[in-house]
């Protein structure tokens, strides 16, 4: 249940004196008066903790859209996750009060940049919703859409197209109903008579999406995934670097961050795994550095459940340079690693924090090793000299997380 008193007091804190905020509290008011909103406010919240992020969708009478949209946020998580929970198909004017909103906004809607005596604006609506969808039957694999989905099998691809697929029933009814900005759906003829085809073909079609039923032929000629998936769907791909040009970090955080760093991570299904263990802990981002696998990998997608694509994810080529900056910037970075002297459960964390992870095999580079602030490790019975790096990841952060509740 929304806390109106709570969101209220984390509005004005964050944007004290703002009209928007003026006019909610008044529309507040009125509904704690009569039950009714006036206007009909929509409010979403972001934040697992504490809260994080607000966002009013106030309702405008114009000819071009529909909500002004207030953003109030703290993290590039809650960023996303209000993103996220935009509704399709409709239009919004998002007030553009920080750059960082500005440069984020774009990974999840479409649209441009406005100015108005009020200030500057992004007019856009939720990627693949937009009012030019298409619905049809596609026979050949040489058609245009075929041949458009083909080439996001390679890494090339999804970095030039800025998309990635999906594939299973599963897997897209959670992309769409995380509100993920899903361009493009396929789906096999024998799909779309099952009750779950038909449920989720009508919700994408409610929500404008793009439709194409193809043969098994076609579907199989798109993908390699054996037996061959009945729907796919390609996803608009987000994945900044986390440093500018100047060595700057590109990188929204709270006084109380705390970040995970995958460091050369080789394996997609560890890397998955350890993506759906960030996002189940409640990160605001994972950094992943180096050469490992690709996040966008068909197997860390289904690895992750759902983690890919809501979970704000990060890229930096070396993993020193980006320690570096965090440090800079008053960051405790901690490199798990098992030779460390440190142990866990003795460690005292300082937030912001971030913790490193390493190769399955080679663990921590010298780099990192060198450049983090602190080395610790898990304590272990004797028998094993390491965990799988996603169960590491877990405990690591589970234990900061448990720590930043006393």
């Amino acid at each position: 249940m929304i806390n109106y008193d709570e969101i209220i007091t984390f509005l004005e804190k964050k944007n004290s004196g703002a009209d928007a905020v003026s006019r909610f509290k008044q529309a507040y008011y009125t509904f704690c008066k009569t039950s009714t909103w006036d206007p009909a406010y929509q409010v979403f919240v972001a934040g697992w903790q504490q809260l994080d992020g607000v966002m009013l969708l106030e309702p405008i009478d114009t000819s071009d859209s529909e909500y002004w949209v207030h953003l109030t946020t703290t993290t590039e998580r809650s960023l996303r996750e209000l993103l996220l929970a935009f509704p399709r198909r409709y239009i919004g004017l998002f007030h553009l009060k920080e750059k960082w909103i500005e440069n984020r906004i774009h990974d999840v809607l479409e649209g441009d940049v406005i100015q108005t005596d009020a200030g500057s604006f992004y007019r856009g609506t939720k990627r693949g919703s937009s009012t030019s969808a298409e619905q049809r039957t596609v026979s050949k694999r040489k058609d245009a859409i075929v041949s458009h989905i083909r080439k996001l099998a390679s890494l090339k691809g999804k970095l030039e197209h800025s998309q990635f697929i999906i594939e299973g029933h599963l897997i897209v009814e959670r992309a769409i109903i995380d509100g993920l900005p899903v361009e493009t759906l396929l789906y096999t003829s024998g799909f779309a008579v099952t009750p779950e085809g038909k449920a989720l073909i009508t919700q994408a079609a409610s929500e404008n999406l793009s439709l194409y039923q193809v043969n098994d032929g076609v579907m199989g000629s798109i993908t390699t995934t054996r037996p061959v998936p009945s729907i796919i769907a390609s996803v608009h791909l987000s994945y900044p670097n986390f440093l500018s040009e100047s060595g700057i970090l590109n990188f929204r955080f709270s006084p109380r961050c705390l970040l995970l760093i995958a460091e050369n991570i080789g394996n997609p299904d560890n890397l998955g795994m350890t993506l759906r263990t960030a996002d189940a802990s409640g990160v605001p981002a994972v950094l992943l550095s180096g050469e490992g696998a690709s996040p966008f990998h068909k197997n860390c997608i289904r690895a992750s459940r759902g983690a890919v694509g809501r979970l704000p994810l990060f890229y930096t080529p070396d993993s020193g340079d980006a320690i570096d900056a965090l440090r800079v910037s008053g960051w405790q970075v901690l490199g798990a690693t098992a030779s460390a002297k440190n142990q866990l459960p003795e460690m005292d964390f300082t937030f912001p924090t971030a913790i490193v992870v390493g190769n399955e095999n080679k663990g921590l580079s010298t780099t990192a090793r060198e450049c983090c602030t602190e080395l610790v490790r898990i304590p272990m019975a004797s028998g094993q000299s390491s965990l799988n790096v996603g169960v590491a990841a877990g405990i690591l952060l589970y234990e900061l997380t448990r720590q930043y509740r006393i």
